[in-house]
């Protein structure tokens, strides 16, 4: 064991110093001196665990939770996966694509719920954005890598995953039995509203999908649209290529989208190619904190060319490209490579969690909604507690809320060029 802790310990000091340059990449300032402080000061403390922890101690473990700890440190998408567990699961999973339906990140050390995917088993269990996952069929999450807590998820059509959930306001985590379903993608809908309102529906940004929205946009268009109010709520699925491209719709010619940079600032920018498809008509985007991804490079792109006003809530803040790396023990390392910066010059994904995301223009509904909710709601019995019923009513009033003052905010836009 003792070889395999020393390999590990190797491994480690090369992780530190990649930790320091990543760190680097993020603020923009050196952090080797810290780097190698921090790394003696590792090697102090694990010599000083081996000689005089009460009992022997189990170093390979102890090396590998600050492993996952480290990454963790780094970002809510870099994971280390031992390579036992990468064996394991990675063998287990082969071929299987069958899932409840979440996307998930890492916050609070906790596997957490960005989005739930429409129409899913998780949806039907009331799974929302969130919701932490305390285990996964009995798994502590706090333990194990956010690449562990998605495969852990994944699984033969129509088996089981058993998670416990932890939930703000609740006292206690509930237990919960998600089916695993091959899920297809939701589609894209459009409609026209009251008072020649176009009414898109983008739930993911997955291959093939701006060619759909394309469609959709031409058809609004033919029947008299005068506003377009675009829900992108909850949407946290897809590919970077496809948020380009929609983006191109709603932009001038010309327009940079996104610049995509590593850490030698090496740049790849994306501009718009062609001229919009709706020029002179007011947007509103309806936005929250399941709008993740390839959806956050669409906001960034529309609000801040002043194209859209943007309603709801804050977006989840995932701004980067990751990728794998296996190293030599059999162990893997997933690393974010790239950083998205918007237009205005802004990284979309922070060290900071209150730094990253695109706050709304009109931030919907307020804490006094959400107050108000619970007092005209709860139970009159004092010892009764809250059940998932209403958490539901909850959620789908606050969707409700967003939508009307989407509706508010277009028709405000409507009378003010017709005045």
């Amino acid at each position: 064991m003792l070889g395999r802790v020393k390999i590990l310990v190797v491994f480690l000091s090369a992780l530190f110093v990649a930790y320091g340059l990543v760190g680097g990449m993020l603020d923009k300032v050196s952090a080797r001196d810290d780097t190698y402080r921090d790394l003696s000061i590792f090697t102090d403390v694990l010599s000083k665990v081996k000689e005089d922890y009460v009992e022997e101690p189990d170093l390979e473990r102890a090396v590998q939770g600050a492993l996952h700890g480290m990454m963790e440190a780094l970002d809510p998408y870099s994971s280390f996966i031992d390579r036992d567990t990468y064996r394991e699961i990675e063998g287990a999973n082969e071929g299987l694509t069958a899932s409840p339906g979440v996307v998930l990140c890492k916050r609070y050390g906790y596997a957490y719920i960005v989005s739930v995917v429409p129409g899913s088993p998780a949806e039907r269990e009331g799974l929302r954005t969130g919701d932490l996952l305390e285990s996964i069929d009995g798994r502590v999450t706090t333990q194990m890598s956010l690449w562990e807590a998605k495969k852990l998820l994944i699984g033969k059509e129509g088996s089981s995953v058993n998670v416990r959930l932890i939930r703000a306001r609740r006292s206690a985590p509930s237990q919960v039995e998600l089916v695993r379903k091959d899920l297809p993608l939701p589609e894209v809908s459009a409609r026209i509203l009251e008072d020649e309102i176009g009414f898109l529906w983008i739930p993911h940004f997955g291959t093939g999908v701006a060619k759909v929205i394309s469609s959709k946009l031409k058809m609004l268009q033919s029947v008299g649209m005068r506003g377009l109010l675009v829900d992108v709520r909850g949407t946290a699925l897809g590919v970077l290529q496809e948020a380009v491209q929609v983006s191109d719709f709603f932009l001038p010619k010309g327009e940079k989208i996104l610049t995509v940079r590593d850490r030698n600032e090496t740049d790849r920018e994306f501009f718009s190619l062609t001229e919009s498809m709706l020029s002179d008509i007011p947007i509103v985007l309806l936005i929250d904190g399941g709008t993740s991804g390839p959806a956050e490079v669409f906001v960034a792109a529309l609000k801040d060319h002043n194209v859209a006003e943007t309603v709801g809530r804050k977006t989840n803040g995932q701004g980067s490209e990751q990728e794998f790396f296996h190293l030599e023990d059999g162990s893997v390392l997933q690393i974010s490579k790239r950083l998205f910066y918007r237009a205005t010059g802004e990284a979309i994904q922070s060290r900071s969690l209150k730094d990253s995301g695109i706050s709304p223009d009109v931030r919907y509904p307020n804490q006094d909604f959400v107050t108000n909710f619970y007092f005209e709601n709860i139970p009159d019995d004092p010892e009764s507690t809250l059940g998932e019923e209403f958490y539901r009513k909850l959620n789908e009033a606050i969707r409700t809320e967003q939508f009307k003052q989407g509706l508010k905010q277009l028709r405000n836009q409507l009378l003010r060029e017709a005045a």
